[in-house]
């Protein structure tokens, strides 16, 4: 078969330097068998603290090693969701993973590419054929035979759970197309132990060809990141919502969007320059023209980056995320707001007491300083190129009552003369349903000022979850609907200094992965 160019991607829970010699061990074998280009992708997941330690020990080794790609992966937690945000950093036609400690024979490899040229879409090590072989030392035997009782009753649930027919659903070397890849990460919502459970549900729905080859497993050391208790219990509420998922057909294919209804859905993304991350997840989505608007944040720490990029994509539009309530203001470092109204940051929940929850307006200080610091985030946008149709705000404190009222003249007068109404009666019995009480109180204002606005749609985790159901809810959609999103390739919020961070990280990904799957 021809040579195919090869992505291996490594998902090393944070372990110092015990990964260094196994990278080069995987580089070596790879330099000397594999026929065509490769590359390692090597995903340091875990603690932040030990996330940074070995990324910089494995930077310090590899900076300049094109065939080694580094990616740190904080949030969401798991080997599955570490895997799906590596993936993003790969390029090449065959996508491989491989456990971090190596423990098996890399033959596999070159027997598994022979697989694919033969037509599988997924090529899966299985230590149960007759022909696999256990090298260890005998000090692991207890070890191992715990870990092989494990493997054999959740392999045994797993089938009778799934009617899935691999004998060996877990083992840690893996090879697929990249089509197969691309399609298993839109489809994985299972982020721990059990995202290879979900990849053969995939497969099967999906009616691909699956390949088991035999695998030599080779044990060296005690070091493990599964810990059996523990993982128990999270196999057992993973299986439960898997087989939720097959119920409502999420492995079974589906319709693509037409481009009308394509065309429909004006998905907005809120929270550019929040974090590199966010601003990753929102270009890719925009590239792909599933993401129509993109709300930014004018005083955010991350506005500058990619934002080139961002204003050359093709009818995309452009917004002021108005944000009150994250990192520090602009008219705070120019002294332009009072110790009364906006001297400091305000939480949201400060906002909204203010306000009794949304029964009278704000406090003349608090409203003057908001209408200054307005105008000051979207003067910054503006001079940095950005060409603003729109606005909404963080937390969506535009529509605390008396905020139109003082912010409809200079937004018209600046050229924003939209807005965003959260009028989805959906959220009704949810926390986000006080929402719709702050619209109604805020729509008499925005009809009076002449802004105009769009029927608004809020998804929730469950639609992102069950995407072939929400595909299903948004082809029902028959006029132009704002949706609002928080895409990110990989939850980043960690590393933002405490002023600046947000509580919604990890669960961005499913977002993300949500929404490229419109794309497909």
């Amino acid at each position: 078969m021809p040579n195919q160019d090869l992505s291996i991607i490594i998902p090393a829970k944070a372990s110092g330097t015990f990964i260094l010699h196994k990278v080069e061990v995987l580089l070596d074998y790879l330099q000397a068998h594999w026929q065509g280009e490769f590359e390692v992708v090597i995903c340091v997941n875990g603690e932040l603290g030990e996330v940074e330690k070995t990324h910089a020990l494995l930077e310090a080794k590899f900076a300049h090693d094109q065939r080694v790609v580094l990616h740190q992966h904080l949030a969401p937690l798991g080997k599955g969701a570490a895997l799906q945000s590596a993936f993003l950093k790969t390029q090449y036609s065959a996508i491989a993973f491989i456990d971090a400690d190596l423990p098996f024979d890399l033959a596999f490899l070159s027997q598994a590419q022979e697989a694919l040229g033969n037509g599988a879409s997924l090529v899966v090590g299985n230590r149960r054929l007759a022909s696999s072989r256990v090298h260890l030392p005998t000090k692991l035997l207890p070890s191992l035979f715990k870990r092989h009782v494990f493997g054999l009753l959740y392999n045994r649930a797993v089938r009778l759970m799934f009617g899935i027919k691999q004998s060996d659903t877990q083992c840690g070397i893996k090879l697929m197309t990249r089509e197969f890849a691309t399609r298993l990460f839109c489809h994985l919502t299972c982020h721990g132990f059990s995202y290879d459970v979900e990849m053969f549900l995939l497969a099967q729905g999906h009616g691909d060809k699956v390949t088991s080859i035999p695998v030599t497993l080779m044990h060296d050391h005690d070091q493990s990141t599964l810990h059996l208790g523990g993982e128990l219990v999270r196999s057992v509420k993973s299986l439960l919502h898997l087989k939720h998922k097959q119920r409502r057909g999420e492995y079974e294919p589906r319709t693509p969007l037409t481009v009308i209804q394509n065309q429909r859905l004006q998905i907005t993304s809120d929270d550019w320059g929040i974090s590199p991350a966010v601003n990753e997840g929102m270009l890719k989505l925009a590239q792909l023209g599933v993401i129509k608007r993109v709300s930014i944040m004018a005083n955010s720490l991350h506005k500058h980056y990619l934002l080139d990029e961002l204003m050359a994509v093709q009818g995309i539009q452009l917004g002021l995320h108005f944000n009150l309530t994250n990192g520090e203001l602009l008219g705070q470092t120019t002294g332009q707001h009072t110790a009364q109204g906006l001297g400091q940051t305000r939480p949201l929940l400060y906002l909204i007491k203010q306000s009794w929850f949304g029964c009278r307006k704000l406090s003349p200080a608090l409203l003057n300083d908001i209408e200054v610091e307005f105008s000051l985030q979207v003067r910054a946008l503006q001079q940095l190129g950005v060409a603003l149709s729109y606005f909404d705000s963080h937390h969506h404190v535009h529509l605390l009552p008396g905020i139109i009222e003082r912010i409809a003249a200079p937004a018209k007068a600046l050229g924003v003369g939209h807005t965003r109404l959260v009028l989805d009666w959906g959220l009704l019995g949810k926390p986000q349903f006080l929402l719709c009480w702050f619209s109604l109180r805020a729509k008499g204002a925005v009809q009076r000022a002449d802004l105009s606005y769009m029927p608004f749609k809020y998804p929730g985790r469950k639609q992102f979850i069950l995407r072939n159901q929400w595909q299903k809810t948004l082809c029902k959609i028959h006029q132009p609907t704002e949706i609002i999103c928080h895409p990110a390739t990989h939850g980043d919020l960690q590393l933002l200094p405490a002023e600046y961070t947000d509580h919604y990280d990890g669960a961005r990904v499913d977002e993300f992965w949500a929404l490229y799957s419109l794309s497909r």
